[in-house]
């Protein structure tokens, strides 16, 4: 069907629901039936991109099976913090950002607030209260 057409390794949602709609002349009711959700919803995911991991899967692996394509990262998953596309075992369960970049955040907080931390921690133990 589309073999001498190269796809784009990471098309944006409305790029890949728009390729969908038109190619098979389908109005947003039709699209919103194919993926089980609202018509607003489908605009929403147009107009803004954001879209859930979950749906976005969906979207992705029907536009690729549409263009009788393979997505290339079928198994990986976009992390929000760094871009990069990573296996889905570098993100815990509901995070949109990798574990690498979850350790980043936290020791960036962790070195912004060490004094007051430290300060925290030295006032909660047993052996500073008075008696």
């Amino acid at each position: 069907m589309n073999g001498s057409r190269k796809l784009p390794e990471d098309p944006s949602v409305g790029e890949m629901i728009g390729w969908i709609a038109t190619r098979y002349r389908m109005s947003k009711a039709d699209l919103a039936r194919m993926y089980q959700t609202t018509q607003s919803t489908i605009h929403y995911w147009i107009k803004s991109g954001k879209i859930s991991y979950k749906n976005l899967r969906k979207v992705r692996s029907s536009f690729y099976y549409l263009n009788n394509s393979r997505d290339p990262h079928a198994d990986e998953r976009r992390c929000e913090g760094c871009g990069r596309w990573q296996p889905v075992g570098r993100f815990r369960e509901g995070k949109a950002i990798c574990r690498s970049c979850e350790n980043e955040k936290t020791l960036e907080h962790y070195r912004r607030n060490r004094e007051q931390e430290l300060k925290r921690r030295k006032a909660k133990n047993w052996y500073n209260r008075k008696a």
